[in-house]
C-alpha cells in the first residue's frame, strides 16, 4: 500500500538519503521545522515502513574484499523449496544483498570474500545442496560501483552527490576492531555510540575515533537510506547491459548520463556475462521500459543487448 508524502516528508527523505547520519537539529535548520517535528516525522516514516534501514556505505576494494554476484533461475519448484534456499542463504553474514526477482532470473545475491577460492568453496557447497533446483546460474565479479540519493523523490531539490564504493583503489589496513565497527554500523548508521559499544566491546571514544579515521581514509564513503520503494508507489528493476565498440569517451558519457538520471539509483560494472548493471526505481512498468528505450536510443552505438528483472522482495540489505 503506497503512502502519500507531503513536501516536508520528501525533504527529510532526500536529506537522509544524502547523509543518513544527519541529526534532527541539522535537518530542522535546513527545512525550517522544529527538532521535535522532524523527530516525529522521521519516526512516522519508520513506523509506516518507508524508512527500512540506515545503511553505511563502505568502499569494497579498500576493505580488501571481492564482491561476487550470483544470478539464479529456478526449475519448477514449490514455495517450501524456495523458502528453504532463502533461509539457508540468510545464514551467511557476508551476503550483503539477497533478493527474489522476476524476469531473467528468480534469485540474486551479492557476497563478499577476500579470495576467489573462498567464493568457490561457498558456491560449490551451495550447489551440492541445491543444484537440482536451478536451471540456469550465472556469476560475476564487481569491479566498480556507484550510488546516489534518490533524485526522483524531490527532483527540484536534489543535489548531485555521488558515493563511489568500488573502483581500482588499493586495500587499506584494517584490524578486527575496524571490521567490528563497520559490521555494527552496516544496517544502522544512526546507532548511538553506547549501542555500538555493546556490540563491539569497544569504548565509545575508540569507536568515534576509528569511525572518523575510516571516513577520512575513504573506507566509509557515506550513509544512505534503505527504503521500501513500494510504499512510494515505485518498482525496482535491475538492467543488464552488454556493450560493443566501447571507448573511454563513450564510457564517460554513459557514466554522466546515469549519474544525472533521477530514476537510476545505483550502477555496477562487472566481469561476467554482461558489462554494466544499472538499478532503476520507476513509478510503473511502462515508465521503466521508456527509460530503457531512452537509454538504448542515446547509446545505440555501444549498447548491443539489454536484459532486465523486477526485484520482487529484498531479503537482506547490508552494504557495509
Amino acid at each position: 500500500m503506497s503512502v502519500k508524502l507531503d513536501m516536508k516528508d520528501k525533504q527529510i527523505l532526500m536529506l537522509l538519503d544524502t547523509d543518513a547520519t544527519l541529526s534532527y537539529t541539522a535537518i530542522a535548520k535546513k527545512i525550517r521545522l522544529s527538532k521535535e517535528a522532524v523527530a516525529y516525522r522521521v519516526k512516522q516514516l519508520e513506523k509506516k515502513g518507508i524508512i527500512v534501514d540506515y545503511i553505511t556505505l563502505s568502499h569494497f576494494a579498500k576493505t580488501g574484499l571481492i564482491h561476487f554476484k550470483l544470478y539464479m533461475q529456478y526449475t519448477q519448484i514449490g514455495k517450501q523449496e524456495r523458502e528453504e534456499i532463502i533461509s539457508y542463504l540468510r545464514t551467511f553474514t557476508n551476503i550483503g544483498w539477497l533478493a527474489s526477482t522476476e524476469g531473467s532470473y528468480d534469485l540474486m545475491l551479492s557476497i563478499r570474500y577476500e579470495t576467489v577460492h573462498e567464493f568457490e568453496a561457498f558456491k560449490d557447497e551451495f550447489f551440492k545442496r541445491y543444484d537440482k533446483y536451478f536451471r540456469d546460474v550465472q556469476f560475476a565479479i564487481l569491479t566498480e560501483a556507484e550510488t546516489k540519493p534518490r533524485m526522483y523523490v524531490l527532483p527540484e531539490k536534489a543535489k548531485h552527490k555521488l558515493f563511489m564504493h568500488c573502483d581500482a583503489a588499493q586495500k587499506e589496513p584494517m584490524d578486527k576492531h575496524d571490521r567490528s565497527i563497520l559490521n555494527a554500523l552496516s544496517t544502522n548508521a544512526r546507532a548511538p555510540y553506547y549501542e555500538l559499544a555493546k556490540k563491539t566491546g569497544l569504548t565509545e571514544r575508540i569507536i568515534r575515533y576509528r569511525r572518523k579515521e575510516m571516513e577520512r581514509r575513504g573506507i566509509i564513503v557515506g550513509y544512505k537510506l534503505a527504503i521500501d520503494y513500494r510504499k512510494l508507489n515505485y518498482l525496482f528493476f535491475k538492467c543488464f547491459l552488454s556493450f560493443r565498440n566501447m571507448t573511454d569517451e563513450a564510457a564517460q558519457k554513459l557514466r554522466e548520463y546515469l549519474r544525472q538520471h533521477p530514476n537510476v539509483i545505483y550502477w555496477i560494472k562487472t566481469i561476467g556475462p554482461w558489462d554494466l548493471e544499472p538499478e532503476i526505481e520507476a513509478p510503473s512498468v511502462e515508465r521503466f521500459y521508456e527509460i530503457v528505450q531512452e537509454l538504448k536510443d542515446e547509446f545505440s552505438d555501444i549498447v548491443v543487448r539489454v536484459d532486465s528483472t523486477l526485484v520482487a522482495k529484498e531479503h537482506r540489505i547490508a552494504h557495509a
